[in-house]
């Protein structure tokens, strides 16, 4: 069982998350990859999604020599659900207004209510990662601080 930690110093956020290696397998590697190079990503409160903290991550911001694979479904859902982590991907061309290239986004849902109807339709996401229960409360008042101030960068590490 492999444990990351998602952190962003502005807001206080350090979120212990299990990877779910067993139903989302794939997913779960590339969270954990992310998580050995201590990636830093730019990330934002959402638009659509409802209580998301969004991660987008286009195939050219992803850490020198890091693989960009093809990740199939895998314990995919429209509907996250507060705690859960999702990573959704799109294939280069696959969506109207997309950066070339791949393009990978990592869904930090803090509270119920969400959804991922896009601008250009509903996607599915893989829940690969669920925040700890002994986390998720402070978890979720350091996303709304995330709301509240703005763009960040949040860090995935391996905890």
């Amino acid at each position: 069982m492999h444990i990351i930690r998602l952190t962003e110093p502005q807001s206080g956020l350090s979120a212990r998350c299990r990877l779910i290696e067993d139903a989302a397998p794939e997913s779960a590697a590339f969270l954990w990859d992310l998580a050995e190079r201590r990636a830093a990503f730019e990330a934002m409160h959402a638009i659509w999604t409802g209580p998301e903290i969004s991660v987008p991550m286009p195939a050219s911001t992803l850490p020198a020599g890091m693989a960009q694979p093809a990740i199939p479904a895998e314990n995919a859902t429209s509907y996250p659900e507060a705690g859960d982590i999702v990573l959704a991907y799109l294939a280069a061309g696959s969506a109207k207004g997309l950066p070339p290239g791949p393009f990978y986004d990592i869904g930090l849902f803090y509270g119920g209510g969400g959804r991922l109807l896009m601008p250009f339709g509903w996607i599915q996401a893989n829940v690969c990662a669920r925040i700890l229960d002994e986390d998720l409360a402070k978890a979720q008042a350091d996303c709304r601080a995330i709301r509240r101030n703005g763009a960040c960068t949040l860090t995935i590490e391996a905890a």
